[in-house]
């Protein structure tokens, strides 16, 4: 089954290391609340609406209007809000500040590090029109903006998402029990303070984006379904009402958001939705309505790996496009056949990297848990 989707090179290999990987979220499922099914899925469609939005050449070959893909920036806000649910789930379950940030920056920085490298010397030495200095490279590698975008320029939401990991774990040695409450505050404060200043430096612009409040959101979320709030114990059918009327408002803002409300400020427009809908299907978790599939949550698992690798596939299918002189033709294809090679790439990458450095890493640097 998973291989429709990834390939059948070094078959027997990979479905070793992918059974092995399969049935994790199972054990985990079994623990209260050990694992969240929905947010997952939600993780992988916001990983490939990322992915589309960075094909915007082969998109605009295939003469599709650009407001259209203007629609999938949903995934990004997602994205962001779907990080601090789960930030919020791993410290809501009892890890340390210290562990915590520690595991953190395993999973995230060797790995950042390896596929900026490879960005800067396909950007130099590949293609011409995009170079870059060494004081780039190496402002990157320490998550220091110089501009708009870091060398593998996708990756500019990861400086975000790394702030806030340093954020929340400096709060939770302040305060075990409030440390996530006032994180959130703190990036609410960080992300007006930018606006009311209209700074224009590039550091102060990413580290003060308006995005950082996304994080709030989705700790807000974590909380009201972890104390079972009100809204977790209304009877269940008007729960499934309440959650289908969150996921469908979401789901429209988004769509309707381009067309009808295109100048209203990033958080209203794809930050409350994007938390509604999230509030939505968490709400339908509770309420054992979720998606068991173990290859959805497979996939879930390689989202970091989609977002590290797919600039690099898109770079390909640009290229084919500029090639073929636009030809619609390719364009087209290219928009389903890019997808699953990002998938197949992802998914190496995932079983063959960051699995085998991750628990490397570990096992050096991280204490057992009792």
């Amino acid at each position: 089954m998973i291989f429709a989707t990834i390939g059948t090179v070094s078959a027997k290999s990979i479905a070793t290391r992918v059974k092995a990987e399969y049935n994790a979220p199972t054990a985990l499922a079994a623990q209260a609340r050990g694992f969240w099914h929905n947010p997952q899925l939600l993780r992988l469609i916001s990983a490939y609406a990322i992915v589309y939005i960075h094909m915007s050449r082969v998109v605009s070959a295939v003469h599709i209007d650009p407001v259209v893909l203007e629609i999938l920036r949903f995934g990004t806000d997602l994205f962001v809000v779907l990080a601090g649910f789960l930030t919020a789930h791993v410290l809501g379950n009892g890890k340390s500040a210290g562990a915590y940030l520690r595991k953190r920056l395993i999973r995230i920085v060797p790995l950042y590090w390896g596929f900026t490298v490879l960005a800067f010397l396909v950007e130099n030495y590949a293609m011409t029109n995009h170079p870059n200095s060494l004081t780039e490279l190496l402002r990157s590698l320490a998550f220091v903006p110089y501009g708009p975008y870091p060398v593998l320029y996708p990756t500019w939401t990861l400086l975000i998402i790394v702030e806030f990991s340093l954020i929340i774990a400096a709060f939770q040695l302040v305060s075990a029990e409030y440390g996530v409450f006032y994180s959130a505050a703190f990036a609410v404060l960080l992300a007006v303070a930018g606006r009311i200043s209209g700074t224009t430096d590039p550091i102060l612009v990413l580290y003060t984006n308006p995005m950082l409040a996304d994080f709030a959101l989705g700790i807000i979320i974590f909380k009201l379904a972890s104390s079972r709030s009100l809204l977790f114990r209304l009877p269940p059918g008007s729960a499934v009402i309440v959650a289908v009327t969150a996921v469908t408002f979401g789901a429209a803002a988004a769509v309707l958001r381009p067309f009808c409300w295109p100048g209203l400020p990033r958080l209203l427009t794809l930050g409350v939705p994007m938390s509604l809908l999230l509030l939505g299907v968490v709400v339908l978790e509770q309420l054992d309505v979720y998606s068991n599939s173990k290859l959805l949550s497979f996939l879930a698992k390689c989202t970091y790996s989609i977002y590290l690798t797919h600039w690099f596939v898109n770079i390909v299918s640009e290229k084919l496009v500029d090639e073929s002189g636009d030809s619609a033709r390719l364009a087209m294809v290219l928009l389903f056949v890019t997808p699953v090679v990002i998938t197949y790439f992802s998914v190496f990458v995932y079983l063959y990297a960051e699995v085998p450095l991750t628990r490397y890493l570990s096992n050096r640097f991280l204490t057992p848990e009792r």
